[in-house]
């Protein structure tokens, strides 16, 4: 587990490589579909209250952006992006002549469920607690497409360690419909940690932290987010602050 810093490094720099290469090919160019009723129409938001400003003909083909409910967000021959329902698009073909399979999350999408919940494990990278790892289960509620809180336990173990810890943050996520979105979290704690024999002495016992972290969701499909996260601690003792610092790697749920 000594290596897990730099395996955590390494995916996230895939990921973000994976990325710029999905930007380059162009966004959800596997789905581009082909019109087969005689038209659709096309409204400028998610809702028939939205203006039509475009008709959609028989054998012209569009790509599927993102996902609302009942709605679909294209992009058009011109380059142009709207809406068209869902009851007028379920009458698709993919370019190859087969029945289109429409994409029923996109990454976007999260931004409409609130709850997320998730696990994560990691490794403490400097500090008092470096070399011991540690898991973590989470469960958060999104208020604004870029702020969300969210609660966390975890435990910590080690060749002569163990403890547990518990904490709240606040995630501000100002990208959120990326597909690679990066983050900031803020937040606050307490941990309990005890070593094994009792003859070696640690600062940290039981000591309350403020923490900050930096991270990206990265969207896997349908309800996962996978997370990679650096975070650094300061611990409160009775002697003085002591510095920590951990990388994770995560899964998140949301619904």
């Amino acid at each position: 587990m000594k290596d897990l810093p730099k395996l955590i490094a390494a995916c996230f720099c895939f990921l973000i490589c994976s990325s710029v290469v999905m930007a380059e090919q162009g966004e959800d160019a596997g789905h581009r579909l082909t019109i087969i009723d005689p038209y659709a129409d096309v409204h400028s938001g998610p809702g028939r209250g939205y203006p039509v400003f475009y008709a959609i003909e028989q054998g012209e083909t569009v790509d599927i952006l993102a996902r609302r409910p009942d709605w679909y967000e294209i992009r058009l021959q011109n380059g142009r992006t709207g809406w068209v329902s869902a009851a007028q698009i379920s009458r698709t073909m993919q370019e190859t002549g087969e029945p289109a399979d429409l994409p029923s999350v996109s990454f976007g999408d999260y931004l409409e469920n609130s709850v997320q919940v998730g696990f994560s494990f990691g490794s403490f990278a400097e500090g008092e607690l470096e070399g011991s790892d540690f898991w973590s289960a989470n469960a958060g509620y999104r208020f604004l497409s870029w702020l969300a809180a969210e609660g966390e336990y975890g435990k910590v173990y080690g060749e002569d360690i163990r403890g547990d810890f518990y904490g709240l943050n606040a995630m501000l996520e100002p990208f959120s419909q990326w597909r690679l979105s990066p983050y900031l979290l803020l937040g606050a704690g307490s941990m309990e940690i005890d070593s094994q024999p009792k003859l070696v002495p640690l600062d940290i016992e039981q000591s309350d932290y403020t923490n900050w972290g930096l991270g990206g969701n990265y969207y896997l499909g349908r309800n996962f987010i996978i997370r990679l996260e650096y975070r650094s601690y300061t611990v409160t003792t009775d002697s003085n602050d002591v510095e920590l610092a951990t990388w994770k790697i995560g899964f998140n749920s949301f619904f």
